[in-house]
C-alpha cells in the first residue's frame, strides 16, 4: 500500500489532509549538507570528563554541568561520562544505570527543572544546543520492551544490547544535525533512527520490533503515541499505517547488495532523502541491480 493508497482510504476531510501532508512532509528535502563539522564544544567536554575521571561524574554533573540544579544521586557510583566516537563523530555521553537518576538528569539539564510529561516512556535524550551537544542515556530496555517481547532470551543481554541501540539511534539524530542541521521529534526521524539502532547492534533489521517499540503492534512500547501527540485521530491512523508499510520496505531495503555495500553515513543520507515513502528505496536498489 502505497502513501496515495493510504491517503485515498483514510477519507480525510480537508482539514485532516493538510495535518497529514504537513506530518508526512520530507523536511530533508532541498536541503545543503554541511561541509564543516561543529565540534570545538568537545574541548569544554573533555574537561569535563577529565574531572569526572578524578572527583566522580556525579560530582562533574553538579559542578560543571548542571550547577544551578544539583541532583541528589541514588547511584552515583554507577555514573559515567565519557567521548564516544561514533559513525557521525565524537559525541559526549552520559551514561545512567538508576532509572531515577536518569529523569532527573533530564529534567534538570534538558527541561530546566520541570519534569516533562511522559518522561518514563523515555529512555535516552539528544541535548542540542548553539555550543554543545550530547547524549544522556539510560539502561532501561530499550522502548520498555522485554527481552521476551521480542522473541529474545536473555534479559540481561537485552539490556546491554538497549544501550548499544540507543546510543547508535541518539548518533542518527546526532549525524543528521551535523549534516543538515534537522532533527525532529516525529516518524521520519524516529523510523531512521530506529533502523541505524537495530541493524548496527543486530546486524540485521525487523520491522516488526520497530512497530513493537512504536506500540504499533500491541504490547510494551507506546512512542507512537508521543511521537503523534495532538493529532486528530483519523490521521493518527493514517501515520500508523505508514509506519507499518515504511518499516516493512526498510527490512527489505536492508537486505539487498546496494544497501549491504553502503556506509552508515551513507544508508543514513538516503533514508533522509527518501522521506516516510521507503519504496523509493526499494526501487534504486532495483535500478542499481540492473
Amino acid at each position: 500500500m502505497s502513501m496515495k493508497d493510504i491517503i485515498r482510504k483514510s477519507d480525510f476531510d480537508t482539514e485532516e489532509q493538510a495535518i497529514f501532508a504537513e506530518y508526512t512532509r520530507n523536511r530533508f528535502e532541498n536541503t545543503r549538507e554541511s561541509n564543516t563539522s561543529d565540534s570545538g564544544f568537545l574541548e569544554i567536554w573533555d574537561k569535563i570528563v577529565s574531572y569526572s575521571e578524578i572527583f566522580g561524574a556525579a560530582a562533574a554533573i553538579n559542578q560543571k554541568i548542571c550547577p544551578k540544579r544539583p541532583i541528589t544521586f541514588n547511584s552515583p557510583d554507577t555514573l559515567d561520562i565519557r567521548i564516544y566516537d561514533s559513525f557521525a563523530g565524537k559525541i559526549p555521553v552520559i551514561s545512567v544505570e538508576n532509572t531515577a537518576d536518569f529523569e532527573e538528569l533530564v529534567t534538570n539539564i534538558v527541561h530546566k527543572g520541570i519534569r516533562p510529561d511522559g518522561i518514563e516512556k523515555t529512555g535516552a535524550s539528544f541535548v542540542s544546543g548553539k555550543t554543545t551537544r550530547f547524549i544522556i542515556i539510560s539502561a532501561k530496555p530499550y522502548s520498555n520492551v522485554p527481552a521476551a517481547e521480542l522473541g529474545l532470551n536473555d534479559e540481561d543481554d537485552w539490556r546491554d544490547k538497549s544501550v548499544l541501540l540507543r546510543l547508535a539511534h541518539e548518533c542518527t539524530h546526532y549525524f543528521t544535525k551535523q549534516t543538515y542541521g534537522i532533527s525532529n521529534n516525529i516518524l521520519h526521524d524516529e523510523l531512521m533512527a530506529d533502523f541505524i539502532g537495530i541493524y548496527e547492534t543486530f546486524g540485521f533489521y525487523k520491522a516488526e520490533w520497530f512497530l513493537r517499540f512504536m506500540g504499533i503492534i500491541e504490547g510494551c512500547g507506546s512512542r507512537f503515541l508521543v511521537y503523534t501527540n495532538g493529532l486528530p485521530e483519523k490521521v493518527r491512523k493514517a501515520v500508523s499505517e505508514l509506519a507499518v508499510q515504511s518499516a516493512e520496505n526498510l527490512e527489505k531495503w536492508s537486505n539487498t547488495d546496494s544497501f549491504k555495500a553502503m556506509s552508515t553515513a551513507e544508508r543514513i543520507k538516503r533514508m533522509c532523502i527518501s522521506g516516510l515513502d521507503t519504496e523509493n528505496l526499494l526501487l534504486d536498489s532495483q535500478i542499481n541491480n540492473l
